[in-house]
């Protein structure tokens, strides 16, 4: 803290009364002692200190840091008593000095009555059997503040101020102090008698709400959050406010005024009050979180008051020192924790959680780190963060500093969150891509093995490893078609193998002593899921485990679950014209009820599969892209331009296909099973409209046309085609002679030789 000249500090010793005798001793020794006294604030010292300190920090050197009440913090040159922890204001040495001992309570404070047994605190004095009745509002017993004409008694909480026009705003609001030309509002009495300096976490010069402590600097009343405390509503530790009863809550619960809100006109606990009038908390959320330019500054900033003309600007413009403005990035909106935005609070938290023990972020995790920071929606990631198993996982994860593989993911315990975990590092490039369903079932396994017999785990290991995945492997490197459907396939047949040995165990027969009698009896009291039994029984025979057995075919059945054709077109013109309809529901139920194709299918659609030619919607399905009506591709066409429900991470490492019906996890399609029990919720049965709209084309279309058309196996075409019994004599006539005319039609056309 230089000071201009040697003249200037003698005339600012001087006019601090610190220049001569033993006031310059004592400031001499201080400030050997401590040489950042002048700017730490600490109330040890001498008075000499204090007066020194006030007398630069007028002269305008900002640096300076005057001392406060070691009990109350307030900041003034009156510091002439000394308490336990230093220097103390005289409101507080003569509460410290005056201060005595309840007669009630035993508590040490200021004596507010006298009472036979003896002096009663203020607290005590509320309860006072003396003092309370009960109120003529809320018929409560409480310690009257005001009366009605007619002498009835009114509590503090049912009591309201009387309203006046304040005469500096001009908003009518309760008195907090007259002059003589009227009413001043509290607003405007703070704004006018609160100092402002500037707030030691913002940096804004504002009017200060709490003075600096040891503990704290000067804070404003937008930085001042409260003692951090349990609150009595939630139970939570957060910076909780004392009610007017005494209790402790957060600003969550908080007990707010019910008043009819200036924006939406619904009577609701009030969040704020502006220059525009109460408001409730879905309202100030909103204007917060959708900032528009200012009528009068041309800033964008949340508009909380109207000018003149009745334009809405912002705070600042309307006299008001309010702009919600990220102390970081400076960028105006919804504030989410210590005056920051979403988006600067989200890079900090990111970094804590993704960093290790020397607080650095490793090089593998930083596509992770990347991508989490980009997200769409900062608030749903940061919530994720506070919430989810998921996010302690990576924290985990990345605090052991060892490099993370898909061997390392394996040896932790199976969990839907341990799954998620994966996919959200291979989505953004940390893991490299495997097929998921097919290396999930080594874990899967030895978990289901866990609690069985040794001789059936014995039996289950190689049949899986050796025969199960390792074909199902070479199928998925031989085949891009590759569908998650696998695994599920491959996990069941473990669990009928599983359920076989158990049954044999229950009879007392060992494998190798199994009969065609014995599979046979097995099969007829039980589904027919039991018929996959066969991949089991093949493999024991092949390595002597068992003897020759034979599954029959499983038994095909026909549909039993049937809707109307009148019901069926009534159920696809409610997907095509309801707009309170899911739009996802609406485009799953159109494709299935019209086109009969299956769940699974239907969830791996991508937009890269729907394509436009002269003003036609065509969808691949396979080699023949399907021609949809115009309403079921409007319908598709709305699903490509639809946001992605919440992706907490999207890749910029790879390019990743643009799915139809997106799911939970990150860069894959919605689960069959979800999208099933969706469509179901909405009264939409997935088989049976399947199979109606299947019998429906099965009757219009031949087999071969029927599996073209759908991408279907010739055999499973011409099983429908058989069930709907249909003579296709009529159907080849006319396409012959469709054919013949169109022939003749060329030759006609074609220029003579």
């Amino acid at each position: 803290m230089p000071i201009a000249d040697d003249y200037a500090a003698i005339e600012l010793l001087a006019a601090a009364r610190a220049d001569t005798g033993i006031p310059l001793r004592e400031l001499d020794a201080h400030l050997v002692a401590h040489p950042d006294a002048l700017r730490s604030g600490d109330p040890e010292c001498p008075l000499v200190v204090v007066r020194l300190t006030h007398t630069l920090r007028d002269a305008g050197y900002a640096s300076v840091v005057p001392p406060g009440c070691a009990a109350c913090g307030k900041i003034t040159p009156g510091l002439e008593r000394v308490g336990p922890s230093g220097r103390i204001c005289r409101r507080c040495w003569t509460r410290a000095t005056r201060s005595k001992t309840c007669a009630r309570c035993g508590r040490l404070g200021r004596i507010d009555a006298r009472r036979p047994e003896g002096g009663i605190c203020s607290a005590c004095y509320r309860r006072d059997p003396l003092v309370v009745e009960a109120c003529g509002c809320c018929g409560r017993s409480r310690a009257p503040v005001m009366r009605r004409e007619d002498g009835t008694a009114l509590c503090q909480g049912c009591w309201s101020a009387p309203v006046h026009v304040c005469q500096s705003c001009g908003q009518a609001a309760p008195a907090h102090t007259s002059r003589d030309s009227g009413a001043i509002c509290r607003r405007c009495y703070d704004a006018e008698h609160r100092p402002r300096r500037d707030c030691g976490r913002c940096g804004r010069q504002r009017p200060i709400a709490v003075r600096a402590t040891g503990d704290h600097p000067d804070l404003c009343s937008s930085c001042y959050q409260g003692p951090e405390a349990v609150c009595s509503t939630c139970g939570r530790r957060r910076p909780c406010f004392r009610d007017r009863t005494g209790v402790l809550r957060c600003a969550s619960c908080r007990l707010r005024p019910q008043r009819p809100c200036c924006r939406c006109g619904r009577t609701r606990p009030t969040r704020a009050d502006w220059p525009i009038g109460p408001v409730c908390a879905s309202c100030y959320d909103a204007v917060r979180g959708q900032p528009r330019e200012c009528a009068s500054c041309h800033v964008r900033q949340p508009l909380i008051a109207l000018d003149d003309a009745g334009n809405e600007v912002c705070g600042p413009c309307a006299g008001v020192a309010v702009d919600y403005a990220c102390r970081s990035c400076g960028q105006s909106g919804r504030l989410y924790a210590n005056g920051r935005c979403t988006d600067c609070v989200l890079g900090e938290r990111l970094h804590d959680l993704l960093a290790g023990p020397d607080g650095t972020v490793a090089t593998q995790l930083s596509p992770l780190l990347d991508a989490l920071a980009a997200a769409n929606r900062s608030r749903s990631v940061l919530v994720w963060l506070q919430t989810s198993p998921s996010a302690r996982l990576l924290a985990r994860l990345a605090a052991e500093r060892r490099p993370i593989t898909h061997e390392l993911l394996d040896q932790l315990p199976p969990s839907q969150h341990l799954h998620y975990v994966r996919q959200v590092l291979v989505h953004t490039g940390v893991l490299p891509e495997r097929h998921e369903d097919l290396d999930r079932i080594p874990p899967w396994l030895e978990q289901l093995l866990a609690d069985q017999p040794r001789q059936h785990a014995l039996l289950l290991r190689p049949f899986v490893h050796w025969f199960l995945l390792r074909r199902a492997r070479r199928r998925a490197a031989k085949h891009s078609s590759h569908t998650p459907a696998a695994g599920h396939f491959l996990r069941r047949r473990v669990l009928v193998a599983l359920e076989f040995l158990s049954w044999l165990d229950a009879i007392g027969v060992a494998l190798h002593q199994v009969q065609q009698a014995h599979v046979d009896q097995w099969l007829a009291i039980g589904t027919t899921s039991r018929y996959d039994i066969a991949a089991f029984l093949s493999w024991a025979h092949a390595r002597g485990l068992a003897g020759r057995l034979t599954i029959p075919s499983r038994p095909r059945q026909d549909p039993s679950r049937l809707i109307s054709e009148p019901e069926r077109w009534a159920q696809l013109q409610r997907c095509l014209t309801d707009a309170a309809l899911p739009l996802d529901v609406r485009a799953a139920g159109s494709l299935i009820l019209l086109f009969g194709l299956q769940g699974n299918r239907i969830r791996q659609l991508a937009a890269d599969q729907l394509s436009e030619r002269e003003g036609r919607t065509y969808l691949a399905l396979d080699r023949h892209p399907l021609l949809l009506p115009p309403r079921v591709a409007q319908l598709l066409w709305q699903l490509t331009a639809a946001p992605i429900p919440s992706p907490l991470a999207r890749s910029s490492q790879r390019p990743q296909r643009r799915w139809l019906f997106p799911g939970r996890l990150p860069g894959r399609p919605i689960s069959a099973d979800t999208l099933m029990l969706k469509l179901r919720r909405h009264g939409i049965v997935v088989s049976s409209a399947r199979t109606a709209a299947l019998i429906a084309l099965a009757t219009d279309l031949p087999a071969p046309v029927l599996a073209e058309l759908l991408d279907l196996h010739i055999s499973t075409a011409v099983r429908w085609v058989t069930y709907v019994k249909r003579d296709w004599t009529d159907y080849l006539a006319a396409r012959a002679a469709e054919m013949t005319a169109a022939h003749s039609e060329s030759r006609r056309q074609a220029p003579p030789s």
